[in-house]
């Protein structure tokens, strides 16, 4: 594998005999799996000549991302005419360690937890909010006594330490997920544990099927402000659906050609409102694949593209007064691309990259209860990271990207310019 090319971190050691770290990143499964899974099925991958590690390893992420956007209306459009605008600062924290604590059984453990500054400053749509984000913990075993045959075991649970009822014009502080981090700040306690196993092929390719399960329990959201009320503002309690997610993925790697592709489908029961079953989100469908080339040592090309679709959901008829397929399909199809090219000197690393992203028709969130515009989004920016020493890097980004949403008859021009940044560092021990 040649270090120029800059594929998700830790793949590269899947296929070499070099000690390894495996991180089994989860955000909450309101998303589904997240394309690293592919990478983290990769990584429980270790030549039995590495079946012993006797030491434990630990790692720590830090970084601070920043994003602002203008743009001729606010989110949602609807809310008011005026010019529109909004800032997010959010600071994550990671901490990995893995390790062996038996022969034959490899263990990874995560924690990530985080702080948000998020303010929209629309006219008629002004709110902010600051608060921690939920705390993701994950431990994951796997067993590397079985030649060619690594099964693994995972739990994921995310612990409610965000905020999930917003208050009053705090509301408006929850902006559009293709432009911020984090759209909304906290969901209940979930439990996910997963069952999975890892194929090795010979000695370029691996295969990796997964089946998970996620708990996901009840919170508290602001009911409707009625602004004629002199009441405080009511909350609505949320008891969302179980999900159970199947994937499957592969890895492969042949001089300086490396693939990775990846497919998970999640089905979600019914979400209930005040225990009142309301509406279950649709099938959800990804496809993820990144295709890397080393052209020299010091130089490659990185192309990442996914694919995410849902059906139509069941909302709840009146009449009937139980959910059924809903009338249209309130959801879309996303398609995400990403170019880069990563150039290695010394301890630096410089990687050039565009970002393509299209929405392909509006679709409404019943979770978040926002209607998500349809548009195409396109990046350009880089990334850059130095290594002062092994073991220890500093790394920071910058993108510039463009928005455009599609017409409609009410919102005949709404486009969107913003900036992304980020600057962090890692240490590993």
């Amino acid at each position: 594998m040649h270090p120029a090319i800059s594929l998700p971190s830790g793949f590269s050691n899947c296929m070499s005999s070099q000690p390894i770290m495996r991180a089994r990143l989860y955000d909450s499964v309101r998303d589904g799996w997240k394309r690293a899974r592919v990478v983290m099925a990769c990584c429980t991958v270790s030549s039995l000549a590495n079946a012993a590690e006797p030491n434990w390893s630990l790692s720590a992420d830090q970084e601070l991302r920043y994003a602002t956007w203008s743009g001729t209306r606010g989110f949602p459009a609807s809310g008011s005419a005026a010019a529109g605008a909004g800032t997010q600062v959010y600071a994550p924290l990671t901490i990995q360690a893995s390790g062996q604590p038996l022969e034959n059984v490899k263990v990874d453990l995560l924690g990530r937890g985080g702080y948000v500054w998020s303010r929209q400053s629309t006219p008629g749509l002004t709110g902010s909010v600051t608060t921690t984000t939920d705390t993701v913990v994950s431990g994951t075993a796997t067993y590397l006594g079985i030649p060619g045959i690594q099964p693994f075991v995972s739990m994921n649970v995310n612990l409610p330490t965000g905020t999930t009822a917003l208050y009053g014009s705090a509301a408006n502080a929850r902006m559009d997920q293709d432009i911020v981090d984090l759209a909304t700040f906290g969901e209940g306690l979930n439990i996910g544990p997963t069952v999975g196993v890892n194929l090795p092929i010979g000695e370029q390719l691996i295969l990796t099927f997964s089946s998970g399960y996620t708990w996901r329990g009840a919170y508290r959201m602001e009911a409707l402000l009625d602004p004629a009320s002199t009441e405080p503002q009511a909350t609505t309690l949320v008891g969302p659906g179980r999900v159970a997610t199947q994937t499957a993925s592969l890895g492969y790697q042949l001089a300086s050609l490396t693939l990775l592709a990846s497919a998970s489908y999640a089905h979600e029961t019914a979400t209930h409102l005040d225990h009142i079953s309301s509406y279950a989100l649709g099938d959800r469908y990804t496809l993820s694949g990144t295709v890397g080339y080393a052209w020299t040592t010091s130089s490659s090309t990185t192309f990442t593209a996914s694919w995410t679709n849902a059906e139509k959901n069941r909302v709840l008829d009146p009449e009937l007064l139980k959910i059924i397929p809903e009338s249209f399909r309130s959801n879309s199809a996303v398609y995400r691309y990403r170019l880069e090219q990563p150039v290695v000197s010394g301890n630096w690393t410089i990687a050039p990259m565009l970002n393509y992203m299209r929405r392909d028709q509006n679709s409404y969130n019943p979770v978040t209860q926002q209607f998500i515009p349809a548009k195409t989004r396109i990046g350009a920016g880089g990334s850059a990271q130095y290594s002062p020493r092994e073991g220890l890097s500093l790394k920071t980004s910058v993108e510039h990207f463009w928005i455009n949403e599609n017409l409609t008859e009410l919102t005949p021009n709404l486009r969107v310019r913003g900036w992304i940044a980020m600057l962090g560092g890692s240490m590993k021990f």
